[in-house]
């Protein structure tokens, strides 16, 4: 049993964990997997090459929530999207073709948030420099090039290493790199804990739909209040 009333999101609703679900809460197996919070999505400036508005609102939020982690000693891992030079790497993925398409038919300010994808993640530019805390024990895992944050990078690999099973995917974009992220920890059996409050998308509509799927099929959508709340618990 959770050692609090842990609460999740379930159907737009916060309802109480139902029993047989100890082991998705379990501090001693969970690590956190943080996704772009990078310059690339993160920068104010007008040439940012995938802005990510809504992610700006976070990074606060992400830095606190990563130090209460790391003083349970729960390991915090910073996945970063980056591309070599000359854009080889990133301009025929398949997420940048469908995005550049559809928004080539939206109104002007959508069109003009493609128009400098070619920077995004470059290495050893500010495009592919985190935003976030980056402390001493983090893991920062930099070759993502894809929506999925196991797709070309050792993710894999460092959860295995560290012995750990539960994923809580934190960070950007809700409606994409995390949600794919999910679905593709879930087909591994990654015990799969989305902590929603500290994630970002497109929009709150977006958002809202992204965790609708991962509660339904994939693990559990909960928030960073209950999540702490549940493993201080679990720690005294």
């Amino acid at each position: 049993m959770p050692y609090t009333d842990m609460k999740i999101n379930l159907n737009g609703r916060m309802v109480s964990l139902p029993q047989g679900f100890d082991d998705y809460l379990d501090l001693s197996r969970a690590v956190i997997v943080e996704l772009d919070m990078h310059g690339g999505h993160l920068d104010p400036g007008p040439d940012c090459p995938a802005p990510s508005p809504r992610g700006r609102e976070i990074i606060d939020d992400v830095n606190r929530f990563n130090d209460a982690c790391r003083m349970l000693g729960v390991p915090v891992i910073h996945i970063v999207n980056t591309y070599r030079s000359g854009d080889f790497e990133g301009r025929e993925s398949g997420w940048r073709r469908i995005t550049e398409g559809h928004y080539s038919m939206l109104p002007g300010d959508m069109t003009s948030c493609t128009r400098h994808y070619g920077n995004l993640g470059l290495e050893g530019t500010k495009w592919g420099a985190l935003v976030v805390e980056n402390k001493p024990g983090d893991i920062v895992v930099n070759t993502k090039k894809r929506v999925t944050a196991f797709e070309t990078t050792d993710l894999d690999l460092i959860m295995r290493a560290l012995g750990r099973d539960v994923m809580v995917i934190t960070g950007i974009m809700t409606n994409c790199c995390d949600l794919c992220t999910a679905y593709y920890a879930g087909s591994k059996d990654y015990k799969v804990v989305l902590c929603m409050d500290m994630t970002r998308g497109s929009s709150p509509a977006d958002e809202a739909a992204a965790g609708l799927m991962i509660s339904r099929y994939i693990g559990l959508n909960t928030n960073s209040g209950e999540l702490l709340r549940e493993w201080r618990a679990q720690k005294s």
